[in-house]
């Protein structure tokens, strides 16, 4: 081979390792299902900056993932030992909210799994409060308490709000947020509480939020995020139930089927 084959191989090399896939397995021997883990967030990882402030929020598990929050104001607290012996992310219902540089939009991930161990402060829909979301003002992908529904906690469907379950203050909670590009299904400790509830989300902001729905619509959470796990996919029964049995034991949250 020539100098020059030689040189444009390693270009091509090059740009092909720079385009590394955004969703990719999860390490050899991880409690969850590895294909196409997006964002594996756990706050016993989270290391915090002064005042126990948390700046950016990361899992070596998932390479070049992160959520971050620039400024003091933005960012959420650490409590250790709070949930069963783990640390949460505690969000003020304030200013508190944290960008991830995942995009779970339904032209960036038509199918997506969700699932998170939270609680909140309080069991008011008003004012409104989302858990996580990517919200540019038409009703895109997010769940939290909003008055809109039903029931005090919700999931935006494209066209509106749709109530997902009775939520109570200061109860920890394990749900499994199911999206494509045309329904949602959602599970509570194990349990359905919605099952292909049609939706039609349209465009939204590029990144996930934590702690918020976004640059539209702020809508703060109170309360805390012990895990959140995104996959670019959907999960079968037998996966889902493997994930939530593994949050269910590590937080002390009673999982039921």
């Amino acid at each position: 081979m020539n100098k020059k084959l030689m040189v444009l191989l390693l270009c091509l090399l090059a740009v092909a390792a720079s385009k590394k896939k955004e969703t990719g397995p999860a390490p050899a021997g991880a409690p969850i299902p590895a294909n196409g883990v997006a964002l594996w967030l756990v706050a016993d990882g989270a290391k915090p900056g002064a005042g126990g402030k948390l700046a950016s929020w990361s899992n070596s598990a998932v390479a070049k993932v992160a959520a971050t929050a620039d400024t003091p104001e933005l960012q959420p607290a650490v409590v250790a030992n709070a949930l069963n012996g783990h640390a949460v992310v505690r969000f003020d219902g304030e200013q508190n909210m944290m960008v991830t540089n995942v995009d779970i939009s339904p032209a960036k991930m038509p199918q997506a799994t969700v699932f998170a161990v939270f609680s909140s402060k309080t069991a008011e829909s008003s004012p409104l409060r989302k858990l996580y979301g990517d919200d540019d003002g038409g009703y895109d992908r997010a769940v939290g308490l909003d008055s809109r529904g039903d029931k005090n906690y919700t999931v935006f469907t494209g066209d509106g709000v749709q109530g997902y379950f009775a939520l109570k203050a200061n109860v920890a909670y394990v749900t499994a947020d199911q999206f494509t590009r045309n329904d949602f299904s959602g599970w509570v400790n194990g349990k359905p509480a919605l099952q292909k509830v049609a939706a039609t989300w349209g465009d939204a902001l590029p990144n996930l939020y934590l702690g918020g729905t976004g640059t539209a619509y702020h809508e703060p959470w109170q309360g805390d995020l012990a895990e959140i796990i995104v996959y670019a996919r959907l999960l079968t029964d037998k996966e889902r139930a493997q994930v939530e049995d593994y949050l269910g034991k590590k937080y002390g949250v009673a999982i039921t089927r």
